[in-house]
């Protein structure tokens, strides 16, 4: 182990002080080591769950594509029957019609409201 010699504030000197005593341990180097520790290893516990924040992100992303993506397809879908369903109405009017209006809609048109 190498030696270090640094300056530290009262406060944290106390914080270290107060950690060596919850934890026994016998002198502030061992209680700085585990501190230091504890640091690396909560370090890298908040780089697995940010990875994790991130690729839940993700995910919730591409759900939401997907629920655009499926919202598009039913409004064009309901759009289509529709369009079905008009077509067919005109089609059973046009059936139902007599000659006149027939000849009537042929040089007219046929109205949407008739």
């Amino acid at each position: 182990m190498k030696k270090l010699t640094f300056s530290l504030e009262r406060e944290q000197v106390d914080r270290i002080d107060e950690y060596q005593d919850e934890n026994d341990i016998k002198s502030r180097s061992e209680a700085l080591r585990r501190i230091l520790d504890e640091y690396d290893e909560l370090n890298d516990e908040y780089e697995q769950l940010h990875t994790e924040y991130e690729n839940l992100q993700q995910e919730i992303e591409q759900e939401r594509n997907k629920t655009k993506q499926v919202l598009d397809q039913r409004e064009e879908h309901t759009e289509l029957v529709k369009y079905v369903q008009d077509e067919r109405t005109a089609e059973q009017k046009w059936r139902e019609a007599g000659i006149a209006q027939r000849l009537k809609w042929r040089i007219f048109g046929m109205d949407t409201d008739e």
